[in-house]
C-alpha cells in the first residue's frame, strides 16, 4: 500500500442508523460448532417468537484442517459476527448512550471533566426540565430588579445572588444565564466545588472554557472560600471565553468583603407572590382556556393562598400548580381536600413525592419501563410497560359492579390515559428520532430520573423478583438497543445490591450457553464498575471466571475486559484465550477487541501485532484470524470527522488506519493474506470484503484504499491474491442481485497487473 500522510484518525463512534454499506448477499446457512471457522455460539439472531436463539451444542467431532467446509445448513455464528459491518462501533455508542440515559453517570457526546477534591467528575448540563420551566413559567421580581440583575451580570460576568429560601434565586439565575447563552450550553456545577481551583475546573481537557457557556453554582457548600483573588481569576477565564457564571447563596452567608461589588441581594419585597407563580405554572401546563377555568373554580384561589400564604415559596408554588392541573385533567374539577393533603407532603423530598404519587400499577409500570428504556422508541417502551404491569397486577378474581353507563368496569382499560397525559404526569417528553427516521422516542426531561426511579422501585417495594424477571425478558429482546438498556439497568441495581444481583443474575447469565446472556453481563458490569467497591469485587470475580475450565464463564470475562478498564493492559487479558481452539472464545475475543478499538482508535497499534503473533502460532491460528475478521468488520470511523468530502458515513477503521499509518500496513497485509488462505474462514473473509466493497462502490477514496489493499495482498502472496480475485469476480457476477461494478473493475484491474507481472512463475 502506498504511503499516505501521517495523521491521527478521529475515534469514530456510530450513532443512529446502521452503516449505509451495500451488504453482502446472504450466505448459505450452516452448522454451528465449537471451533473457529466451524460453528459459533457467538451472536445468534433472534429465533421465531421474537427471542434470540440459544447456543447450539458444541461440536465434539475431530478437527478437519484441509477438507472443504462440512457444515450443514444452520446459521454460522462466525459468519454472523463478521457480517455486522460497523456493529462494534454502534455497540459502543449504544452502550454509552444507555449509560447516559439509564445510569445517569455519563454524558453522551463531548463533555467537560472537572477535578473536585482530586476526583475526576462529569460536569452536567442543566436539567432540560428546569430550562423548560424557567422559559415558560418564570415570574420576575419586577422590571427594576430584573434589569439590575442583568446589568450586574453583563458588567461582572460572575454574579452572586444572595437571598432567603423561596425567593426564586435559582430560577432567576437560570433566566439570566439563558438570556446570555441562547446558543450555548448551560452547565450545573457541583455544590462541593473547591473555589481555590475553580478557574481550572471550568476548563476542558484542552485547557479552555467553552466559548459562550453558562455555569450555575447553586448553594455551594462553602462560599467563604471564594476570595478576591479566586474571584478575579474566574472572571478572567470567563471573560476570555465570553462565558458567564451565576452563584446562588443563602441569606446571611458571608462573602469576602472585597467582592461585595459582585453580590446582588435578592429582596423579599420584590419576589413574586405565590399565587402569581401558581398561575404561571398552570398556564404552562394547560391551554389558555383550561388555565382560566382552573384558577376560576370556586375556592381554588383562596385555598392556594391559604396553603402558601404570602411568604415567597416559588418551588412549592410550582408543585401546587402541578397538582391542580393533574386533578383538573383527571376529574375535570379540583378536590380541595386532596389539594391540602398534597401540600402537607411538600416538605418531603420532591422526587419521593412524585414517585409515590403515581396513581396505579399502570402508571408505575410505565414509569419504570421509561426509566429502563429512556430515549428509545415509544413502541418498545409501551410493550415493556405492559409486560411489567402484567407481572405486577393482582390477577385474582374480583367481583366487579357496573359503571355509570351500566357496563362492567374493566380492570385493564388500555384507553384510560392517553400518552400525552401520561408523559406530563411522568415529567417526560417525546421527540423525533434522529436522522429523519419516522417515529418518536420518549425520555424523561430530567436525565437524573431514570436511575433514581429504578433504585426507588428496587428499594421501596417488594418487587425484586418480578423486576429481575422482567429485566431478564428485556435482555433477550430482538432489539439490541433494548437489550443494552436492560443490561445497563441491571448494572445500576448491582451498584446497590451487588451480592444479590451477582447470585440472582450475573453468575447464571455468565455461565449460560446463550451468548445474549453473556453479553448482558458484560454490559451490566461495565456500568456497575463505576462504583469503586463493586469494581474491586468484579476484578476478583473475573480472575476466577478467566481461570475457569468453563468456556462460557471464560468467554464472559473476555467480553467484560473489552468494555471495562479493570486491568492495566486489557489486550493482554483478551488475546491469550485465542490459544484455546473454541469458537465461543474466538468470537468473544473478536467482540472484545472490537469494543476496545471502537473506544480508542490508537489501540490498533497493539491489536494488529498481537493478532499477528497469535495467528503465527498453530494452536491459535484460526481463532486469531477469526478475531481479526470480526474487528475488521465491526469497527468503522465516521467520515465526517476525517474527510468531509466522503460520500458514505463510515469507512472501515482497519482499512482507513492502515492507509494512514505505515507501521500498521505489514501486519494488516499479513493477516489478510492468512485469512484469505484459510479455507475454513473463506466465507467469513469474503463477507467482510464484500461489505467493504459495498461501501466503496459509493466512495472513490474508499475504492482507492481497497485497490491498494488488493495490490499489497497480491504482492505478498499469489494464492491469497487469486482468492481475492475470485471474491471480486462475484461483485459483478451476472446472477448477483446488487452488483458492485466500479469496485470490482478497479480491484480486478489491479490484481491482474500484480498476478501477471509481479508474482514468481509457478507460485501457488
Amino acid at each position: 500500500m502506498t504511503a499516505a500522510p501521517q495523521g491521527q484518525p478521529a475515534a469514530g463512534e456510530v450513532r443512529g442508523n446502521a452503516p449505509s454499506a451495500g451488504p453482502a448477499s446472504p450466505p448459505p446457512p450452516r452448522q454451528e460448532g465449537n471451533r473457529p471457522g466451524a460453528p459459533d455460539a457467538g451472536h445468534p439472531r433472534p429465533a421465531q417468537g421474537g427471542q434470540p436463539a440459544a447456543d447450539p451444542p458444541a461440536d465434539a467431532g475431530p478437527e478437519e484442517t484441509a477438507a472443504p467446509d462440512p457444515r450443514p445448513d444452520q446459521e454460522s455464528g462466525a459468519q454472523d459476527a463478521t457480517s455486522r459491518l460497523g456493529e462494534g462501533s454502534q455497540r459502543r455508542a449504544r452502550l454509552r448512550q444507555a449509560a447516559a440515559n439509564v445510569a445517569g453517570d455519563m454524558v453522551g457526546g463531548d463533555k467537560y471533566v472537572v477535578l473536585l477534591g482530586g476526583r475526576r467528575k462529569s460536569l452536567s448540563l442543566l436539567s432540560p426540565l428546569v430550562v423548560e420551566q424557567v422559559r415558560t413559567a418564570y415570574v420576575d421580581h419586577g422590571a427594576r430588579a430584573q434589569e439590575d440583575a442583568r446589568e450586574a451580570l453583563a458588567d461582572r460576568r460572575l454574579l452572586v445572588l444572595r437571598g432567603a429560601p423561596g425567593l426564586g434565586k435559582s430560577a432567576m439565575a437560570v433566566r439570566l444565564l439563558l438570556g446570555r447563552c441562547e446558543a450555548s450550553a448551560v452547565y450545573h456545577l457541583d455544590s462541593a466545588v473547591e473555589f481555590a481551583s475553580l478557574a481550572d475546573q471550568l476548563e476542558d481537557d484542552d485547557g479552555r472554557v467553552e466559548p459562550g457557556a453558562g455555569f450555575l453554582l447553586d448553594r455551594p457548600q462553602d462560599i467563604s472560600g471564594l476570595d478576591r483573588q479566586t474571584y478575579e481569576r474566574v472572571r478572567g477565564a470567563l471573560a476570555r471565553a465570553r462565558a458567564w457564571m451565576v452563584i446562588t447563596v443563602a441569606q446571611g452567608d458571608l462573602v469576602d468583603g472585597e467582592i461585595l461589588a459582585g453580590v446582588l441581594d435578592v429582596a423579599e419585597e420584590t419576589a413574586p407572590a405565590p399565587i402569581r407563580v401558581v398561575e404561571a405554572h398552570v398556564r404552562r401546563l394547560l391551554t389558555g382556556r383550561d388555565a382560566e377555568r382552573v384558577m376560576g373554580l370556586d375556592g381554588v384561589a383562596e385555598t392556594v393562598e391559604e396553603l402558601l400564604g404570602t411568604t415567597p415559596a416559588c418551588r412549592q408554588a410550582g408543585e401546587l400548580a402541578a397538582e391542580l392541573c393533574r386533578q383538573f385533567e383527571e376529574l375535570v374539577h379540583v378536590d380541595l381536600d386532596r389539594l391540602r393533603e398534597h401540600r402537607t407532603r411538600l416538605e418531603a423530598e420532591d422526587f419521593e413525592i412524585w414517585a409515590e404519587g403515581l396513581p396505579d400499577t399502570a402508571a408505575r409500570s410505565f414509569a419504570l419501563a421509561l426509566a429502563v428504556l429512556n430515549g428509545l422508541p415509544r413502541e418498545d417502551i409501551a410493550q415493556a410497560a405492559r409486560s411489567l404491569r402484567e407481572r405486577l397486577e393482582d390477577t385474582a378474581p374480583h367481583l366487579r359492579g357496573p359503571g355509570p353507563d351500566g357496563r362492567t368496569v374493566s380492570s385493564r382499560d388500555l384507553f384510560a390515559t392517553p400518552r400525552r397525559r401520561q408523559l406530563a404526569r411522568l415529567r417526560a417528553t417525546e421527540r423525533d428520532k434522529q436522522d429523519g427516521e419516522p417515529g418518536r422516542v420518549l425520555e424523561y426531561r430530567d436525565p437524573g430520573y431514570p436511575r433514581r426511579i429504578i433504585l426507588h422501585a428496587w428499594t421501596q417495594y417488594e418487587i425484586q423478583g418480578e423486576l429481575l424477571d422482567w429485566l431478564g425478558e428485556l435482555a433477550e429482546h430482538p432489539s439490541e438497543d433494548v437489550r443494552i438498556h436492560a443490561a445497563t439497568a441491571v448494572g445500576v441495581l448491582a451498584t446497590d445490591s451487588y451480592r444479590h444481583i451477582g447470585r440472582r443474575v450475573l453468575a447464571p447469565w455468565a455461565g449460560s450457553d446463550n451468548p445474549v446472556h453473556r453479553e448482558a453481563v458484560a454490559y451490566a458490569l461495565a456500568v456497575a464498575c463505576h462504583d469503586s467497591w463493586v469494581r474491586t469485587e468484579v476484578a476478583d470475580l473475573l480472575t476466577r471466571w478467566y481461570g475457569s475450565d468453563d468456556v462460557p464463564l471464560r468467554a464472559t470475562s473476555v467480553r467484560v475486559h473489552g468494555l471495562a478498564e479493570l486491568a492495566d493492559d486489557q489486550i493482554a487479558e483478551i488475546v491469550p484465550v485465542l490459544a484455546v481452539d473454541d469458537l465461543r472464545l474466538a468470537v468473544a475475543a473478536g467482540y472484545a477487541l472490537a469494543d476496545l478499538l471502537a473506544a480508542d482508535q490508537d489501540a490498533v497499534g497493539r491489536i494488529l501485532p498481537e493478532l499477528r503473533r497469535a495467528a503465527d502460532r498453530h494452536a491459535s491460528r484460526r481463532p486469531a484470524l477469526l478475531a481479526f475478521l470480526i474487528v475488521a468488520s465491526q469497527v468503522v470511523v465516521r467520515t465526517e470527522e476525517v474527510d468531509p468530502d466522503a460520500t458514505v458515513p463510515e469507512w472501515p477503521s482497519l482499512l482507513y488506519l492502515a492507509h494512514r499509518r505505515a507501521e500498521l500496513r505489514e501486519p494488516f497485509r499479513w493477516l489478510w493474506c492468512e485469512a484469505l488462505n484459510e479455507s475454513f474462514l473463506h466465507r467469513e473473509a469474503e463477507q467482510v470484503l464484500t461489505n467493504w466493497a459495498g461501501l466503496a462502490e459509493k466512495d472513490a477514496e474508499l475504492r482507492e484504499m481497497l485497490r491498494l489493499l488488493s495490490r499489497a495482498v497480491a504482492e505478498r502472496d499469489g494464492r491469497a491474491g487469486r482468492v481475492l480475485r475470485d471474491c471480486a469476480e462475484t461483485w459483478r457476477a451476472a446472477d448477483r442481485v446488487v452488483k458492485l461494478p466500479r469496485t470490482a473493475t478497479l480491484v480486478l484491474g489491479q490484481l491482474d497487473i500484480q498476478l501477471d507481472h509481479h508474482l514468481a512463475p509457478g507460485r501457488v
